[in-house]
């Protein structure tokens, strides 16, 4: 009777780490199985576990081809214009409607990770930049993981950690 009893706490007791291990899981696994996804700046993980968040500003990306890059937190990648210099945005007007500059929750604190800083736009609008350089979505990218604005022009990049 004692060895049965032993031989049900232990099968509970795997089935509820399972049921654990997996339902949490499944809450974080990327839908894009091509691409994997960890959080700045820590390393690359596989395409099966889940993103980390890095403080709600960025995270890194790896593309089979194009290798790591940055996206947002819900994984739209970021990029850099070479037209731009250190802290100033040179993109406005219909190039901003092209390329959105990343804007979302912008705002001067001390708690951004080092290679993450805020600028303040021509328009007043602040604008968050990785290594001192503006960041910007693409218009043509529609889903995460997307890296179509990669070389338009020669001018437009992915950002690179």
């Amino acid at each position: 009777m004692k060895k049965i009893l032993i031989a049900i706490v232990v099968v509970v007791i795997i089935i509820a780490a399972y049921l654990g291990r997996h339902s949490l899981k499944a809450m974080f696994v990327s839908s894009q199985p091509a691409v994997t996804t960890t959080a700045a700046p820590t390393t690359t993980q596989s395409a099966t576990q889940a993103a980390s968040p890095s403080d709600n500003i960025y995270l890194t990306k790896t593309n089979p081809t194009k290798g790591q890059y940055l996206t947002d937190f819900a994984g739209m990648t970021l990029y850099i214009f070479d037209k731009d210099s250190k802290d100033t945005s040179n993109c406005s007007g219909s190039c901003a409607t092209n390329w959105p500059p990343y804007t979302s929750g912008a705002v001067a604190q001390k708690t951004f990770p080092a290679n993450i800083g805020v600028i303040t736009r021509a328009d007043g609008t602040k604008q968050f930049t990785y290594n001192g350089m503006p960041l910007y979505y693409y218009a043509g990218d529609k889903s995460s993981g997307d890296t179509n604005g990669d070389g338009v022009g020669g001018i437009w990049h992915l950002v690179k950690p």
